[in-house]
């Protein structure tokens, strides 16, 4: 058996999948990741079997269009722009994405490659399921979070929201994966795949904690929350990340906890002015930052470490946030998952997508606070700090992360999808 995980994004939206990857190849099922050729190092470095998908991600963001969108935080301008680019990049991917579902016997479609994942299933005539990071099953608990954060009134608006979505994404990718499914002699796809995955009752992998999103009591009855999906150490062990650097150890034993600064794959074009106002707030807030470069070449800004501040590049977040104060980033789903298990308030800056809705579900729990990152300065990080450190904030996010520390998300997510397997297996050897 064979199971194919598709991805289409950061390197936080492939890492559910390398984690579940790796832990179905220590059950003894063969697992391959799909991811864009900008990953392929972090898949192969992980130990999991890779296949490209053609183009590069982190190329788009960095472009003068993707810090457009970061910048504007606006999602009507980031699905517009994803349109023009889907245009050219779609017939490609599928193309690529055809090679690397070569033998596969269920597909797991994760961020951006839903379309994708369910044609090919449908192509192969094998299981498929959807792994997500963000809720888009449609409920009455709370609306889409990619149409809006805010709290409405009545359930049946937050219905009409996810409706609204799909209005709005399926003409993203249809044109192109309708040539694709008529190349391969299928139907043409009228509804979005997350629409066609609802008629056919296919299963949801929702991957975050019950704790941080309730499980809606009106969810689809083939939604799973598993709770979130943890890195396994043996996998942070082959990408290098699981020994902090003795250079950080020293800094972090000669003075007080710090606070964690880092946002992810998210490039920071004015990294240098940004940690001038890091080092103003450190001396004002008597703290010390522990910043993380990501995708950012912090060599620019190597001078300014320090006593006040560190730099570093990727490092274990379970092992890091713990030792932290408070925990600023970007509001990713594995870096929010990652904070409230340590028990570490945040302060999440959302740039786009889902981070918005992740900084509301902070706010809400009272675990930490939330500035759009498009309003981000000296005074509301400043205010943001002393709300994230103050006892009540922390004693919420002390006790979050006692109930996040207790469930095993990824051994729900492993469950579900060898239930998948043997369902297959078992049609297979009926037909």
């Amino acid at each position: 058996m064979r199971i194919v995980f598709f991805s289409y994004g950061t390197r936080g939206d492939a890492q559910p999948q390398v984690a579940l990857a790796s832990g179905l190849v220590a059950r003894g099922i063969e697992a391959r990741v799909a991811a864009p050729e900008n990953l392929r190092s972090f898949v192969e470095r992980a130990g999991v079997e890779y296949a490209p998908l053609h183009g590069n991600s982190q190329t788009i963001l960095e472009s003068e269009e993707g810090q457009r969108w970061l910048r504007s935080g606006n999602v009507r301008a980031f699905m517009s722009s994803m349109a023009e680019i889907a245009r050219e990049l779609d017939p490609h991917v599928f193309a690529s994405g055809l090679e690397a579902a070569r033998g596969a016997d269920v597909i797991v479609g994760g961020t951006l490659t839903e379309e994708l994942s369910v044609t090919l299933a449908e192509h192969l005539r094998i299981p498929f399921t959807f792994a997500h990071t963000i809720p888009c099953e449609p409920t009455g608990a709370y609306p889409c979070p990619l149409v809006t954060t805010a709290k409405l009134p009545w359930a049946f608006l937050n219905r009409a929201t996810y409706a609204l979505f799909r209005r709005l994404a399926f003409p993203i990718h249809r044109d192109a994966i309708n040539v694709f499914r008529r190349e391969l002699g299928l139907p043409p796809q009228t509804s979005t795949a997350l629409g066609r995955a609802r008629e056919l009752g296919v299963p949801a992998l929702q991957l975050w904690s019950p704790h941080l999103v309730p499980h809606p009591a009106d969810a689809d009855v083939q939604a799973v929350t598993t709770g979130s999906i943890r890195v396994p150490a043996s996998v942070r062990a082959r990408l290098g990340e699981a020994i902090p650097s003795p250079e950080l150890v020293a800094w972090l034993e000669a003075g007080p906890p710090p606070v964690y600064l880092g946002f992810g794959s998210m490039p920071m074009p004015t990294l240098e002015t940004f940690t001038r106002d890091v080092l103003a707030l450190a001396e004002a807030l008597d703290l010390r930052f522990v910043v993380c470069g990501g995708w950012n070449d912090t060599e620019v800004v190597s001078a300014l470490a320090g006593p006040r501040v560190h730099f570093v590049r990727a490092v274990d977040h379970g092992w890091l946030f713990p030792r932290c104060a408070v925990v600023v980033h970007h509001g990713g789903a594995g870096t929010t998952f990652a904070a409230a298990e340590a028990g570490v308030p945040s302060v999440v800056c959302s740039f786009f997508a889902d981070q918005p809705f992740w900084g509301s579900r902070i706010t809400a729990l009272g675990a930490g606070a939330h500035v759009p990152f498009v309003k981000l300065n000296q005074r509301t990080l400043h205010a943001a700090l002393q709300r994230a450190l103050s006892e009540d904030t922390r004693g919420n996010a002390a006790e979050l992360g006692r109930r996040l520390r207790n469930e095993d998300g990824n051994a729900t997510a492993l469950d579900t999808i060898e239930r998948i397997v043997q369902s297959g297996a078992r049609t297979a050897r009926a037909t």
